[in-house]
C-alpha cells in the first residue's frame, strides 16, 4: 500500500509538471479524503484570501501564472493537521508546459493555517508532497516531506509553524501516514 501510495504521489507530480493533471474520479475523491478534514472543501473566499497572501490572482477559468510565467490550475486542499494547528489548507501549483526548462524542483507546496489577523504560512515543499504522520508534538501532526524514497526529513508544530525536528523516518513506518496531495 506504501509503494502504492509513493507511486500515486510521483505520478501526480509528473503530471502536474507537464500541466496535464487529470480530473478526479470517484476513486480519487475517497482517497483525497484520508488526507483531508471532514470540514469539506476551501471556500472561494479561503482561496482568494490565500492567493492574496501569495500575491497571485486567478482568471476568470481559476489559473494562476507560476512561477515560469505559465497559466496553471492551482490546488487547495483542506488538511486535517491536528487540533493545534486548526483549519489548514495546503495550496499546490505545479509546473506547465515551461516546467521541464524553469523549475528542475518540482510543484510548489506550500501550507497555510486560519489565523485571526488572515491565513498564515506555516509550511512550504517544493519538489515533494508533505507526508503526515501519526505522531503529534502541540497538537499539531508531524510532517516528512518528499516523495518515494528511503527516508525522509520530519517537521514539528512548535505552536506558531512547522520547524525541522533534526531527524528523519523511513519509508518502512509510513503505513499510517497520510499524504497530501495524492
Amino acid at each position: 500500500m506504501r509503494i502504492f501510495k509513493a507511486i500515486s504521489v510521483s505520478m501526480f507530480f509528473a503530471l502536474a509538471a507537464c500541466g496535464q493533471a487529470a480530473a478526479p474520479n470517484d476513486a480519487d475523491a475517497q482517497t483525497a479524503g484520508a488526507a483531508t478534514s471532514a470540514t469539506g472543501e476551501a471556500t472561494a473566499d479561503e482561496k482568494s484570501a490565500i492567493l492574496a497572501a501569495l500575491n497571485l490572482s486567478a482568471n476568470a477559468q481559476g489559473h494562476v501564472q507560476n512561477e515560469c510565467g505559465d497559466m496553471v490550475t492551482p490546488q487547495f486542499i483542506v488538511a486535517d493537521v491536528g487540533p493545534g494547528v486548526g483549519r489548514a489548507i495546503a495550496f499546490v501549483i505545479g509546473g506547465g508546459p515551461s516546467a521541464a526548462a524553469c523549475y528542475g524542483d518540482g510543484p510548489l507546496v506550500v501550507l497555510y493555517r486560519s489565523t485571526e489577523g488572515g491565513w498564515r504560512e506555516i509550511y512550504q515543499n517544493r519538489g515533494g508532497g508533505i507526508i503526515i504522520l501519526p505522531t503529534q508534538h502541540n497538537g499539531g501532526n508531524d510532517f516528512a516531506d518528499g516523495g518515494p524514497g528511503f527516508s525522509f526529513p520530519v517537521w514539528e508544530w512548535n505552536g506558531t509553524t512547522y520547524v525541522n525536528a533534526n531527524r528523519t523516518v523511513a519509508d518502512s513506518a509510513l503505513g499510517d501516514a497520510r499524504f497530501i496531495p495524492n
